[in-house]
């Protein structure tokens, strides 16, 4: 029902849109096409044939250097072993990853928050988000484009489909937003929620252009500021 589109230079979403009970649920990812692509994510098996489709419509198997998982449940990683196959030159980067099982022979690298690696023509940064569903999760920040992969963060369900936040008015996008973060955990709140708004408050400061999610549409502009302050 979307077809992959760009939402910043060099950065294709990849969404799937899923039916929820209130309207439609997304399992995205993304593709960084700059002189190193990197794939972000690899969706859930269950749609992998046009998913396969859809992002090597958008990047050659062989042009592939990096695969980013930002944690390991079903949705994220279902096509990460085809995915490998398919794209020999291709080394994963992700934190704790436990599914799927993966030749020791892979190349891996592993990353820590606030680690960076280098992607050809663009610098990349592991940063947990705010909030997660799996504890080993980490996001990825684009710091040539401002653009920031809050894996499960910042998900929404959404009454029709639609690629761009924008597209729906504010208070509803924002109130689906704040549903969708009542079942994830937030990360360290249960210590000090000081510490937590801190966290919100880096991030929120950085320079960006767009949250992109995996389970929502991309935030942008002057809705960023907004979706901030819901987590808070």
């Amino acid at each position: 029902m979307l077809e992959p589109h760009r939402i910043a230079p060099d950065t294709v979403l990849v969404p799937r849109l899923v039916p929820a009970a209130d309207g439609f649920g997304f399992v995205n990812t993304m593709v960084i096409t700059g002189r190193e692509p990197v794939l972000v994510d690899t969706g859930s098996d269950v749609h992998r044939d046009q998913w396969l489709e859809d992002v090597f419509s958008v990047v050659e198997p062989a042009d592939v250097r990096w695969i980013f998982i930002s944690h390991d449940d079903p949705d994220h990683v279902g096509n990460l072993t085809t995915t490998l196959d398919l794209c020999p030159r291709a080394t994963l980067v992700t934190g704790r990853l436990r599914h799927p099982p993966l030749d020791p022979r892979r190349r891996v690298r592993h990353i820590r928050a606030d680690e960076s690696f280098p992607a050809g023509d663009r610098t990349l940064t592991a940063i947990r988000p705010p909030f997660y569903d799996a504890p080993a999760t980490l996001g990825l920040y684009d710091t040539r484009t401002g653009v920031y992969w809050a894996a499960d963060c910042f998900g929404a369900v959404v009454p029709h489909p639609t690629a761009d936040a924008a597209d729906l008015p504010a208070e509803e996008h924002l109130e689906s937003v704040d549903r969708f973060a009542t079942a994830l955990s937030p990360w360290r709140a249960w210590l000090d929620p000081v510490v937590f708004g801190g966290y919100v408050d880096r991030l929120a400061a950085m320079e960006l252009t767009a949250l992109a999610t995996a389970h929502g549409p991309t935030i942008t502009d002057r809705r960023i500021g907004p979706a901030f302050d819901v987590l808070r």
